[in-house]
């Protein structure tokens, strides 16, 4: 019964890329669509951060095993959706001007906050493979 409901929660954590994959081909993401693609990514990562972060509380609250069983799966849509949101900031934003990059960070400090946790999540990830 389980293996029957991975499948639509597959198809569902993909359904923010495919949808901007539509807006992109159709050409609605604004003016600023690098900028709109950043966003969403990043959104769509914080979301299934805490997703995959609340399958544990869920089981021990509601006393059912199965919240486990799609933990992992959503720890991968994390990684990704991370990997998408750097990729679009490094890759498209700046397109690997990695001297712009780095001033950037040193402007914006927060970024070694995330630089930190995408290596946690890459460990986790090829931890959990």
């Amino acid at each position: 019964m389980q293996k029957y409901i991975k499948i639509p929660i597959f198809f569902l954590s993909l359904l923010p890329i495919l949808i901007i994959f539509y807006q992109i081909i159709f050409n609605q993401l604004g003016p600023e669509p690098v900028k709109e693609i950043t966003h969403v990514t990043g959104n769509w990562t914080l979301r299934f951060i805490i997703i995959t972060l609340a399958m544990t509380p869920l089981q021990k609250f509601t006393k059912l095993n199965f919240w486990i069983n799609y933990r992992r799966m959503f720890g991968l849509f994390v990684f990704f959706y991370a990997s998408a949101h750097i990729m679009t900031y490094v890759g498209i934003d700046y397109r690997f001007d990695w001297s712009s990059i780095s001033d950037d960070i040193v402007k914006k400090k927060i970024y070694i906050c995330w630089i930190f946790s995408l290596a946690f999540i890459s460990a986790t990830c090829s931890y959990l493979i």
